[in-house]
């Protein structure tokens, strides 16, 4: 995998936002699955999924995931899309904050 220079944590950030702007997705764990079902059967976690317009936009994607030091995970296509996941609870929670926010100006 080959990256582009590093950038700053404010400006990689603000590269995933837009393309999270553009046409990201959210996956938020839910509690009350994981008690109703217990952990071993609902493993649905904490995701945000970042889709790339081409390979260039992917290596701008990997480089400000990595520059934020998160794991740059594997990348998987989803019908003619290049979908680029981020696994955590935190980021996933500050994108959730800006869907809150967009959902709300709209």
């Amino acid at each position: 995998m080959k990256f582009m220079e590093k950038v700053s944590k404010r400006l990689a950030f603000k590269i995933l936002k837009e393309v999270f702007l553009r046409n990201g997705n959210l996956r938020i764990k839910d509690k009350s699955k994981v008690e109703k079902f217990g952990s071993q059967k609902y493993k649905q976690g904490f995701e945000v999924r970042l889709v790339a317009k081409d390979e260039a936009e992917l290596e701008r994607i990997q480089t400000a995931i990595s520059c934020l030091d998160l794991y740059v995970a594997k990348t998987y296509l989803k019908g003619n899309q290049i979908v680029q996941p981020i696994y955590g609870e935190e980021i996933a929670r500050k994108f959730e904050k800006i869907k809150r926010k967009k959902d709300l100006s709209s």
